[in-house]
């Protein structure tokens, strides 16, 4: 007869009732040891992250309404949010706590690279991994400062391997971070450092004529704004972000293939725009909306980092349009 002494089956006890001790507990036979949550180490930098720049933020100063004292409230706002999600999603307490108290770095491992200058396919839909350092090893903040070096610091979080982390998180959580690194690029930009991305491989091209009708529906919208618009700044404004609309729709077209069919020969506007102060609230109110639905996206990809980098690309480059049409920067661009 086999005879269990009182300790294994008290491990055995508590296997079963699927209790996992901490990381730091004693190592007892048969009972497993905690298991990291999908993606905790890139998600606890990005969280330490988000404090180290709000801080950055605010020393660069500035009036109240500039781009760096707004990202600081945005950081700050990510912060809280951060800590509640990793705790939803299971990781201690005390887990959060050891990483909070250890030096913080970006979640790239590195300051610079990433925000180059000049965005190569900006405010289009097929660039998806953004250029830079690699997830995972440690760095420091860039040694440029002020706006630039803030934007730097932004950028850093997009390194080539940060869309194949934000692969590993659960799926629950995918648009929630996914808005993060989309407002560290957008960020970037808006502070004078453009980021850089490279194409990827999609292997779902389908997924680009998904979503595709929203971005022609933008387009279109914007034709309408650039007719009532007739002269001046709104002018140049509304042409322009029309013209960068127009190129990610022939990107998506591009990827989607077959996939795509016509564009409708038109597409319903919330209200009747015959001026240009009408004009204006349909162009912050198409880019809220679309906004709004790149981020809803960005819970389809299934993991295919193609479609899920270039979601990421285009959720950026909408608020930075949109923040240029008066809407407000947010701490999770697409979400509420």
């Amino acid at each position: 007869m086999l005879t269990l002494g009182f300790g294994a089956v008290a491990a055995m006890s508590l296997a079963a009732c699927g209790i996992r001790l901490e990381d730091d507990a004693p190592r007892i036979p048969l009972i497993p040891t905690r298991q990291p949550i999908p993606g905790e180490s890139f998600l606890l930098a990005l969280w330490r992250h988000s404090d180290d720049l709000a801080d950055r933020a605010t020393s660069v100063g500035g009036p109240a309404n500039g781009v760096p004292a707004r990202v600081a409230a945005l950081h700050r706002r990510q912060v809280a949010v951060l800590e509640s999600e990793l705790l939803r999603l299971g990781v201690p307490r005390k887990v959060l706590d050891t990483a909070a108290a250890a030096p913080s770095a970006s979640t790239t491992g590195t300051a610079t690279g990433s925000a180059t200058g000049a965005a190569t396919g900006s405010a289009t839909g097929g660039s998806a991994t953004p250029s830079g350092g690699s997830t995972g090893s440690a760095s420091t903040a860039p040694s440029v400062q002020g706006p630039k070096g803030l934007a730097a610091a932004e950028a850093s979080d997009l390194g080539p391997t940060a869309i194949a982390s934000l692969a590993t998180v659960s799926p629950t959580a995918v648009p929630l971070i996914g808005s993060v690194l989309a407002q560290r690029a957008a960020a970037a930009t808006l502070l004078g450092v453009p980021v850089t991305w490279t194409e990827p491989n999609w292997s779902a091209p389908s997924l680009a004529a998904s979503y595709l009708d929203s971005t022609r529906a933008a387009v279109y919208a914007f034709e309408v704004v650039a007719a009532q618009s007739p002269s001046g700044a709104q002018h140049t404004l509304a042409l322009t972000t029309l013209a960068a609309l127009e190129s990610r729709a022939h990107d998506q077209e591009s990827l989607a293939g077959r996939s795509a069919g016509p564009p409708d020969l038109g597409y319903p506007l919330p209200f009747p725009v015959t001026t240009a102060a009408s004009a204006r609230t349909l162009a912050a109110q198409v880019l809220t909306e679309l906004r709004a639905s790149i981020a809803r996206d960005l819970g389809s990809t299934g993991g295919d980092l193609g479609p899920l980098g270039a979601l990421v690309q285009c959720l950026g480059d909408t608020e930075v349009l949109a923040s240029q049409w008066g809407v407000k920067l947010s701490a999770f661009p697409g979400l509420t």
